[in-house]
């Protein structure tokens, strides 16, 4: 048995403990992968899974399994309360690890007046409507006695941006790296730390700044957070820069180096939450002081990213809304304006900075709905106010719709607003119809007749319509490349969107390459006859992902739709590194 304080960590603790993480990093990977399949940020699909296995769905569906899964105290809901904590610093380590200061300093003087712009416009919005109707704005018992103080909290709540979304949104958008997102990672840090300074006066008002231990009043505070990132900055900064070739000397890799970041990582996640500052902004400064060392290789770089994003971070956005139900104090009004202040007035703001600091109007759309999303941070504040009694439920409801609605519209409004294409993935288009295990042809001739039966399966367009169509299309020009690759194509009025279909031949089929091999990997291109760039873009496709002899062996040796489709979707994940 574990001790824990008090309590006793049981055998039936422990199963709970472990089906519900399973439950949660099952859930919020497959809802994940949806939203990605769907051209949507995984982070939505991830905090879709805490809804529907929290008390919103879960909950009111069947009672008694949630509370055995999820209990509201106890050991086991203390260990799930730190294990999610503890994910969310982790994933602002990797936040940290990624960026590159140079640009960071680059874009600052924009950052700046984003940061001040997208925070000022809702922060004036929600604070006056929390003054004037503090009723409606469902104040706590609290929050009646102390009106300035929750005046002031509705203004922090509302303006407000969610660091841990924003880079995983960054990050799931290939974005990260570029210097539009650098300039809204840089104005959510300072926003961010701008908002917890004000919390901190909140609770000056209402008693005390919770978990400072060592500050008496807001003065320290900020001063101890300013001490602390140079101190990272500077001394942490240099002197793990000097140490990194002795580490990847002398220590085994990854594993010693990275049980040395991750250490540093905690004890700066636990310094800034000691002073009253939320852990994660420890984490991040130590990110961002370890990344900037040029020693670090990248491969224990993707090592970290990949296990802290596929594993804690999942966790930590899935719990999120676990506790939350969401029915029992939904009210529509309430939700509607507090979604429209926070919203609306960080696009505003955040556009307006964007153009101060001398930005396109493009641009500084995106921008502005970037910096609008918000999340863990609001509804970290909202449930220290709420425990405080600051605000009521249907408040902290609010403030959870507008995380959801939020982190969902803006990845594919910035997608939308740069006019940016999702680029196609050949494991998208490669169902199981589409691929032919084992070719029957020997010839070019035979081959694309053999393709075309199964193209017209799937399209319902005669076989020899298609047949005709490829063998002319053949004739002017062969289609063999290099690499043992053929890809005979062809264009038609009849198809209403692009279609492949992979063929594999055993023993090879001469399709006239120029370096004289026959072909073993045979895709067959149907695209619209008006879609005059869909036929480039699926030969550079192809070109891409069949690029690497290591995958074009993955999928000569494929046995299965299975394992064709996993060679595929590396040979993707390869190509959208490259690209990126």
């Amino acid at each position: 048995m574990v001790i824990l304080g008090a309590d006793v960590l049981n055998p039936g603790d422990v199963t709970t403990l472990l089906m519900a993480v399973a439950m949660l990093l099952g859930g919020s990977r497959v809802l994940g992968e949806l939203c990605r399949k769907w051209g949507l940020p995984m982070v939505l699909g991830e905090l879709l899974a805490g809804i529907l296995l929290g008390q919103t769905v879960l909950g009111m569906i069947w009672p008694s399994g949630f509370e055995f899964l999820f209990p509201i105290e106890g050991p086991a809901y203390i260990v799930m309360r730190g294990l999610i904590l503890l994910s969310a610093t982790l994933l602002l380590l990797v936040a940290g690890l990624e960026v590159e200061l140079s640009t960071a300093w680059r874009v600052g003087k924009a950052a700046i007046w984003v940061a001040m712009a997208s925070m000022a416009i809702p922060f004036a919005a929600a604070s006056a409507l929390a003054w004037f109707f503090p009723t409606f704005m469902d104040a706590g018992a609290l929050g009646v006695r102390v009106p300035s103080a929750f005046a002031l909290f509705a203004g922090v709540a509302l303006s407000i941006t969610a660091l841990p979304i924003i880079a995983k949104m960054l990050i799931d958008l290939k974005m990260f790296k570029s210097d539009l997102g650098m300039l809204v990672l840089s104005a959510a840090i300072l926003n961010d730390v701008l908002g917890w300074m004000a919390f901190a006066v909140v609770m000056a008002l209402v008693g005390g700044v919770p978990n400072a231990n060592t500050t008496d009043n807001v003065g320290m505070l900020i001063l101890w957070t300013v001490v602390f990132m140079v101190a990272a900055m500077t001394v942490l900064r240099w002197s793990f820069h000097f140490a990194m070739p002795y580490m990847q000397a002398h220590l085994s890799w990854p594993g010693g180096v990275m049980g040395i970041i991750l250490t540093i990582a905690l004890l700066c996640a636990a310094f800034t939450e000691w002073i009253g500052i939320h852990a994660i902004f420890g984490a991040f400064i130590a990110g961002v002081a370890i990344g900037d060392s040029h020693h670090l290789r990248q491969r224990t770089r993707d090592t970290i990213h990949q296990f802290i994003t596929n594993i804690f971070a999942p966790i930590f956005f899935a719990g999120i809304g676990l506790h939350i139900n969401i029915w029992a104090y939904f009210d529509l009004p309430l939700v509607l304006v507090v979604l429209t202040v926070a919203m609306g007035g960080k696009i505003a703001g955040g556009f307006l900075g964007a153009r101060m600091g001398a930005l396109r109007r493009r641009e500084s759309a995106a921008i502005g709905f970037a910096v609008a999303v918000q999340g863990s941070m609001g509804i970290i504040l909202g449930q220290l106010a709420l425990n405080m009694k600051l605000i009521g439920e249907r408040m902290f409801v609010a403030i959870i719709v507008v995380a959801f609605v939020t982190s969902g519209v803006g990845g594919p409004v910035i997608q939308a607003v740069l006019q940016r294409r999702q680029r196609r993935r050949l494991a998208d288009l490669l169902g199981e119809p589409h691929y032919v295990e084992l070719l029957v042809a020997t010839t070019a001739r035979q081959a694309i007749a053999e393709l075309t039966q199964r193209a017209a399966q799937i399209t319902e367009i005669p076989a020899d319509r298609l047949d005709q169509a490829v063998w002319h299309r053949e004739q002017i020009m062969s289609t063999g490349l290099s690499d043992q690759v053929a890809v005979p194509h062809a264009r038609l009025a009849e198809l209403d969107k692009p279609i492949i279909v992979l063929g594999r031949s055993a023993r090879g089929i001469d399709f006239d390459a120029s370096d004289g091999k026959p072909a073993h990997l045979i895709a067959l291109l149907l695209t619209p006859l008006a879609d005059q760039a869909g036929q480039l873009d699926l030969l550079n496709l192809i070109a891409r992902a069949f690029a690497s002899p290591e995958i074009r062996a993955a999928i000569l040796a494929a046995r299965s739709y299975t394992e064709l489709l996993a060679a595929i979707n590396l040979a993707d994940d390869l190509a959208d590194e490259h690209a990126g």
